[in-house]
């Protein structure tokens, strides 16, 4: 517990000065400590003490009472004001881990968890026998603990003797749990996904936050930390052939993930060279604590709602809201940055393309050096990239790249067909006026890109292929974008005008027959 002493006292009003620093503290001992449901800070100011409670929704002030008196108050008054503040303060004291801050007894050095029960009732134990069921912990993740808003806790695990990531997960109880994303993705059997061990809920509802678990198995490094582990310009030539052989292999293998998802009715909608990882060759999409659901009435989905104890609709309506701000500003869509209020898988290949051009960068004068990657508004970032793809020879020349093999070139050339251009025409300006996605999955890029055996199984036999389907809304807005701009067309096109029938020819009287002559 932290404790803060001040000189003055404020039994009002606390100072902004002085509530920064306690929240500080109360952040501090968050990313320290992952068990950690609250913390609380004792202030000490002049003669009083004051609780604060940080939670995830905000801080709760609890009045402790005051401990000092002057000679003018009265000696019954200051027994009984003591004998309070005493009681309060020893309450305080006998709590045990579990019951003030933490979900579970973390009162000694703890070096394994046992988690039991259902998804909806989870528990967890801290274990000491070693058993090979137990989660045995080993370092942290170095990750961004943020206070407020949706967070995570990694820790490097073992179970079953298998090396396995730990996550802890902080979210909004009107959002929608990782976990049980995963399992609608694990119904359909989409692929590229990391194998989940065990999820579940540790805590319910602390003040509008719920707290999930989920155990998977350790995916390996990212493709960030993969791709720039080559010296970048100074890359011998195999060094550059293995990068580019990686990357055609994440993006087949992250298309492929990302259209079987959306076939499943899931959008990722955080795509990021943070999100993809690489293990042994194997390529996983990690991280779909962000994602979206744009099937929620199939019958499996309200099973989960249930099992998962959230509710379906109004986690439904908040993911929509959220759609326009959404995911990684580096990588978001051209869309997404001007916040669009609509997502399909679309917007998730977009953010791919953007994570294959960072990688391929990185070959040349780094990502630093392309405008692409450069922190800036969303409303500056979605131009700025609607400027390099404008062109469709020279788009990589245009991002930075200078090295890129035959094989990749031709995968973004796909990609740059499917994402800015329709029957061969660049799109950007409808991108960018347009509120609703104007652009379709063309299947026959698709199968170009991801093999016709599984474009087979998501979008039907080529035989029955329209070559455009709708990028992965229920409300299909691309089709009926598409159908207000030809009706507006066709209300304001003039109607040819008519030809004068020619005028009917006079017919040429037929010759008199000469009468036979008077014998």
């Amino acid at each position: 517990m932290v404790i803060e002493a001040k000189l003055a006292s404020h039994t009002e009003s606390l100072p902004d000065v002085v509530l920064g620093q306690l929240a500080e503290y109360a952040r501090t001992v968050w990313t320290e400590q992952p068990t950690r449901i609250f913390v609380p800070v004792i202030l000490l100011h002049g003669a009083n003490m004051t609780l604060f409670v940080f939670a995830r929704s905000g801080y709760y002030r609890v009045e402790m009472g005051t401990y000092l008196f002057t000679n003018a108050v009265r000696p019954q008054y200051k027994a009984l004001a003591i004998m309070r503040f005493l009681q309060k303060l020893w309450f305080l004291i006998i709590q045990p881990p579990d019951r003030f801050g933490h979900f579970a007894d973390v009162s000694i050095d703890y070096k394994s968890l046992r988690f039991l029960g259902s998804v909806l009732d989870s528990k967890v134990e801290v274990a000491g026998s070693g058993k090979t069921l137990d989660v045995k912990l080993g370092d942290r993740i170095a990750r961004d603990v943020p206070l407020i808003r949706r967070t995570a806790y990694l820790i490097k695990a073992t179970y079953c003797n298998k090396p396995v990531v730990l996550k802890y997960s902080w979210t909004p109880v009107d959002r929608l749990p990782e976990g049980a994303v995963y399992r609608v993705l694990e119904l359909h059997e989409v692929s590229c996904l990391p194998k989940i061990y065990s999820s579940g809920i540790l805590v319910k509802n602390f003040f509008g936050y719920r707290l999930e678990y989920l155990l998977m198995e350790d995916c390996g490094e990212s493709a960030e930390s993969h791709f720039f582990r080559t010296p970048g310009p100074l890359a011998s030539l195999d060094q550059i052939n293995s990068t580019c052989v990686a990357i055609a292999d994440v993006i087949n293998r992250t298309v492929s993930c990302l259209a079987e998802a959306a076939k499943a009715g899931v959008l990722h909608r955080d795509i990021s060279t943070g999100n993809i990882t690489i293990c042994n060759g194997q390529v996983r999409v990690i991280d779909w604590g962000y994602a979206k659901l744009t099937q929620p009435d199939a019958p499996e989905i309200k099973d989960i709602a249930d099992e998962w104890g959230f509710d379906l609709g109004n986690v439904t309506k908040n993911e929509i809201i959220h759609d326009g701000m959404t995911g990684t500003p580096l990588f978001m869509s051209i869309r997404v940055l001007l916040g669009r209020s609509t997502r399909s898988v679309i917007d998730d290949i977009e953010s791919l393309f953007y994570v294959a051009m960072y990688a391929l960068s990185h070959l040349s004068e780094g990502p630093s050096a392309s405008s692409a990657f450069k922190v800036q508004d969303n409303n500056t970032a979605a131009y700025v990239k609607l400027g390099l793809v404008i062109r469709r020879k020279s788009y990589l020349k245009i991002f930075g790249v200078k090295e890129c093999s035959d094989e990749v070139r031709a995968q973004l050339d796909l990609l740059y067909q499917l994402l800015f251009c329709r029957n061969g025409q660049f799109i950007g300006e409808e991108l960018a006026e347009e509120e609703a996605e104007v652009r379709v999955v063309d299947t026959s890029i698709m199968r170009k890109i991801i093999g016709s055996g599984l474009a087979d199984r998501i979008y039907g036999s080529q035989d029955d292929d329209s070559s455009a389907m709708p990028a992965g809304e229920n409300d299909t807005p691309a089709v009926k974008a598409s159908a207000k701009r030809k009706t507006r067309a066709a209300k304001t096109r003039k109607p040819a005008p008519k030809k004068p029938k020619p005028a009917p020819k006079k017919q040429k009287p037929a010759p008199k027959k000469p009468k036979p002559a008077d014998n």
